[in-house]
């Protein structure tokens, strides 16, 4: 069961995401058509870990996955 803090703590984090996607010209939208995937599916990987994914945003954010993500990534393990 998920907390209101708890769910709170994860809607900034995709809407942090969100916003700084639109900030460079792009969107969650624009991403899953580069993936052939839908935009719900890139929103929901923001939480829950999908490479191919986390590798696309921190692409169109030009971040490293190790940053935007250090508790599911290494420096060696991307």
């Amino acid at each position: 069961m998920t907390t209101k803090a708890g769910t709170k703590k994860t809607d900034e984090r995709r809407l942090w995401f969100k916003h700084q996607l639109e900030l460079r010209g792009s969107s969650f939208a624009c991403i899953a058509r580069c993936l052939g995937i839908s935009r719900q599916a890139v929103g929901k990987s923001i939480l829950n870990p999908s490479p191919r994914v986390a590798k696309a945003v921190a692409a169109e954010l030009g971040i490293d996955c190790t940053k935007l993500w250090p508790d599911r990534y290494s420096a060696g393990n991307e």
